[in-house]
C-alpha cells in the first residue's frame, strides 16, 4: 500500500531562505510525530549528485536558490510561483529508500503544495494508521493549510486501485480519501460516520476509517459516506465545475 498525504496552502512566493525557514517548522513538526522523520536530506536528482543535511542551512539554502535559478533559466516565461521547491527524503542510500518504503517530502510554497510520499506502508511500519495520523497532525498544524487530504493506492493480485481515481464518492471534487483536514471546526454529529475527529487549530482532522482497503467494499462505503458528508457541508471543493 502506498500513501501520500496532500496539502493545499496558501500559495505564497518565498526567497530561498524564507522556503528554508518554512520547511524548518515542518520538519520540526513531522520529527515530533515519528522517530523515523528525524532527519532529512535533499532528494538527489541524478546519481552524481551530493546529498545534503536538510540541518546545513547555508548549504540548504544554496540548494534551493540553484534550483530556483535552474528553473527559471529553462523555463524564463514560466510564473516564478513555481520555482523554490525542496524535496527531501530521510534517508542517505538508495538501498535505505528502498527498504524503508521511499519517503519522500515535497515542499512548494509557490503553487500552494506540501506532499508527504510513503510506500509500502505496512511492511515498513508496524502502526500505519497511527503513523499518518500523528504525520497529518504535524502537517496541518499549519495556518497556511486549508484543505488536507490521504491518498491510497493498493494492489491485490494483478490489480491496482488508487482511491482519488476508482473508489472516491465525486468524479467532480477532492477527496477526503484515508483521513485529512478541512478549515472548519466540526462536531462528532455533522460527520457520525468518521472514525476519529480532532480539532486543530481552526479546522478538524478527520479520519474516515480506522483501515482504508480498497478491495474491502465496506471501508470504502464509510469513507465515501465521510465525502458526502462534507459535500454537504461545503467543505469538498469543486475540481471540475463541468460536471455540476
Amino acid at each position: 500500500m502506498n500513501i501520500s498525504i496532500s496539502c493545499q496552502i496558501v500559495p505564497c512566493v518565498l526567497t530561498a531562505s524564507e522556503t528554508y525557514d518554512y520547511s524548518a517548522g515542518l520538519v520540526a513538526r513531522l520529527a515530533a510525530a515519528h522517530v523515523g522523520f528525524q532527519h532529512w536530506w535533499s532528494m538527489l536528482a541524478k546519481p552524481t549528485d551530493t546529498r545534503i543535511a536538510f540541518d546545513d542551512r547555508a548549504r540548504m539554502t544554496a540548494w534551493i536558490q540553484a534550483g530556483k535559478d535552474a528553473f527559471q533559466l529553462e523555463y524564463p516565461s514560466a510564473p516564478i510561483s513555481l520555482s523554490g521547491g525542496v524535496l527531501l527524503t530521510n534517508v542517505t542510500s538508495e538501498a535505505e529508500w528502498l527498504a524503508r518504503g521511499r519517503v519522500s517530502l515535497a515542499i512548494n510554497p509557490g503553487p500552494g503544495k506540501v506532499r508527504l510520499e510513503i510506500c509500502r506502508i505496512e511492511e515498513v511500519f508496524p502502526s500505519p494508521t497511527e503513523l499518518l495520523w500523528a504525520s497529518l497532525r504535524a502537517l496541518a498544524h499549519d495556518s497556511r493549510v486549508n484543505f488536507v487530504n490521504t491518498n491510497v493506492q493498493q494492489g491485490w493480485g494483478r490489480e491496482r486501485k488508487l482511491y482519488s481515481l476508482h473508489c472516491g464518492a465525486f468524479p467532480h471534487r477532492e477527496f477526503l480519501g484515508w483521513m485529512g483536514y478541512v478549515s472548519r471546526r466540526l462536531t462528532a454529529d455533522q460527520i457520525p460516520e468518521a472514525a476519529r475527529m480532532e480539532h486543530a487549530g481552526e479546522g478538524t482532522l478527520i479520519m474516515a476509517t480506522e483501515n482504508l482497503d480498497l478491495f474491502d467494499a465496506s471501508a470504502v462505503e464509510q469513507a465515501n459516506r465521510v465525502e458526502i458528508r462534507l459535500a454537504e457541508l461545503g467543505l469538498l471543493p469543486v475540481t471540475d465545475s463541468r460536471l455540476l
